[in-house]
């Protein structure tokens, strides 16, 4: 199967307006769809999947490296222990 996903150069204030964007519209199709369109259902859905998979994508991007608590409980304990391992 192809691949047809491309990558693009975005800014954390390009994905914020997006997802802004995003929400907006979502709560325009639920209310298309609370008045029983069945096109607004299915876009809504699909738009709620997309919105998942931006969420998902943006928090596997960390800015910082992430402490784990094990290494924050070892460091308590240990005594000559400066440097996570």
């Amino acid at each position: 199967m192809l691949d047809n996903s491309q990558n693009l150069d975005l800014t954390a204030k390009d994905i914020e307006m997006i997802e802004s964007a995003l929400q907006t519209q979502k709560k325009i199709l639920s209310v298309q769809s609370q008045a029983g369109g069945s096109g607004a259902r299915r876009k809504l859905t699909d738009l709620k999947h997309l919105i998942k998979r931006i969420n998902r994508s943006a928090r596997t991007t960390p800015t910082e490296p992430v402490q784990s608590w094990s290494w924050f409980v070892r460091s308590l304990f240990c005594t000559d222990c400066n440097q996570p391992r």
